[in-house]
């Protein structure tokens, strides 16, 4: 099979000769142009040889003009639809338009996008979390003017073409933990503009990534996608085996991103065959870390995990 084909079987739960396996990683590339960051991204997916080519979105939203966090309901009406000229879009699309003539058609090409409210907390700060949810009417022109730039950059994206998105929220972390949302933000805050962006989405493979930890993935089984992807190893979260009862979908991870680069060799293998056991085997999964690795990372412990990947059964 070619990596592409795997990859469409594998999310369609149709036969694989084994699992694709996949990891990524941050490179820095807010401080780098387009070409820089394809030129990173590049050296990592050749020196993994993965069967999927995830690419880090590391440019982030920044604030209006004159506003150097929001410190009123007025600092949020000020944000607006962008241009794709921005520099959050344009080094990106650069960045993938370079990759996707690196690989070729027949590798699986993925974007990265985050969800509007977590993007804007990157611009001004996680601590204005509960400012903005205080005033529900200036955050809901705020995030639909981030979620129209965002319809706008996933039209420029299926232009390239790539072949999917692993689109990643916050909407399942619970309280108390201090990103945690309640059921009513996170239909309030989160739920209609992770929709609307998926919707947008049709047509190219959509991968929720729900971020974080203890998570509730109830909230997003019925979400328009077909692969979900979040760190089962961690502490609150639920297993493979939970979630493979609960949906049909894809399932995407198995791998403990949080100590990957410190296991020993058969540690990680073990756990390969941990995540291939809960999943049921290696039909309808993608083998990964639960998140990005560290970019300390060793060659040999990626190879191990993406070695063991392809001695599996399907």
């Amino acid at each position: 099979m070619t990596k592409l084909q795997r990859f469409h079987a594998a999310v369609r739960g149709e036969p694989v000769d084994y699992p694709p396996a996949v990891a990524w990683c941050n490179f820095a590339t807010n401080d780098v142009d387009g070409t820089e960051n394809a030129h990173r991204q590049s050296v990592f997916y050749d020196a993994g040889d993965w069967d999927i080519c995830k690419v880090m979105n590391d440019y982030r939203l920044t604030p209006p003009p004159g506003v150097e966090t929001i410190v009123s309901p007025a600092d949020m009406l000020r944000f607006t639809k962008l241009s794709m000229r921005e520099r959050i879009f344009a080094e990106q699309l650069q960045c993938l338009r370079l990759m996707r003539a690196h690989i070729g058609p027949d590798v699986p090409l993925i974007d990265t996008l985050f969800e509007p409210f977590f993007s804007v907390l990157f611009a001004v700060g996680f601590s204005k979390a509960a400012l903005i949810r205080s005033h529900p009417r200036e955050a809901a022109a705020m995030l639909g003017a981030v979620t129209e730039s965002f319809i706008d950059y996933i039209g420029e994206i299926k232009k390239i073409p790539v072949d999917g998105v692993l689109y990643a929220t916050n909407a399942c972390i619970l309280p108390p933990t201090s990103r945690g949302i309640s059921d009513d933000e996170c239909r309030t805050f989160h739920e209609p503009y992770d929709r609307r962006l998926l919707n947008a989405m049709q047509g190219l493979t959509r991968i929720v990534h729900a971020h974080g930890n203890p998570l509730d993935l109830r909230r997003i089984l019925d979400y328009p996608c077909e692969v979900l992807s979040w760190s089962d190893r961690l502490t609150g979260n639920p297993s493979i085996a939970t979630v493979r009862a609960m949906t049909g979908k894809c399932l995407m991870g198995g791998l403990d991103e949080s100590k990957l680069h410190e296991r020993a060799l058969p540690e990680i293998r073990a756990e390969v065959a941990d995540a291939l056991t809960q999943a049921g085997g290696a039909h309808n999964f993608i083998l990964s870390p639960g998140c990005n690795v560290a970019a300390g990372i060793t060659s040999r412990a990626l190879h191990a995990f993406r070695d063991a990947a392809r001695l599996a059964k399907s």
